[in-house]
């Protein structure tokens, strides 16, 4: 279970493999720190988290037995869910996801953590203002069509719409937790 994991990494970092598919620094390494950091580990740099060119390489690893652990994505390991060749041990989303209500949260299992892969429509300094507000109505509407919702929740991709002001501090939020888990891992 998702305790003995972290239980594990705690006692003795090197002892479990992780896989993701990002580089050191990068998204799914941080995932594997920060449920690892909430349960107590010290030296982050401990965590043996190997970085592969991709998911597909990562679940190979994992599937074949060469890493203990994986962080990824859930729309990208939904099927080896499915199939029964991959167990989930926690989802580090606010809340359980929607149409896979069997696996249970970090947070619920006691570490306050949340990992995700957000995404965000930008637009060049010096837009006009007409341009800003054409396009954030135009995504506000397409993020509140029920085909939209249908289609995310479907690939199991948990709806997440921020705008304005709150889209700017949950920003700013996310790059203040990168870099300083980044200056904790030596990367400038």
């Amino acid at each position: 279970d998702f305790k003995s994991l972290m239980d594990a990494v705690v006692a003795d970092p090197r002892s479990i493999a992780w896989a993701g598919g990002s580089s050191v620094g990068g998204h799914d390494h941080i995932n594997a720190l920060l449920p690892a950091l909430a349960a107590g580990l010290k030296d982050i740099r401990q965590l043996k988290y190997i970085s592969f060119d991709g998911g597909g390489d990562a679940v190979t690893a994992l599937l074949s037995g060469s890493v203990q652990a994986m962080v990824s994505d859930f729309s990208e390991l939904r099927g080896f869910a499915e199939s029964g060749d991959i167990r989930v041990l926690a989802i580090l989303s606010p809340a359980r996801l929607t149409r896979n209500q069997q696996y249970p949260t970090a947070k619920e299992q006691g570490y306050d953590v949340i990992g995700a892969n957000w995404r965000g429509f930008y637009m060049p300094r010096g837009a006009s203002a007409e341009a800003h507000r054409f396009w954030t109505e135009a995504i506000m509407k397409m993020t509140q069509s029920p085909k939209f919702k249908d289609e995310l929740l479907n690939k199991g991709i948990e709806p997440f719409n921020n705008f304005g002001a709150d889209m700017d501090a949950f920003v700013a939020s996310n790059l203040e937790r990168v870099a300083k888990i980044s200056k904790e891992l030596g990367i400038k």
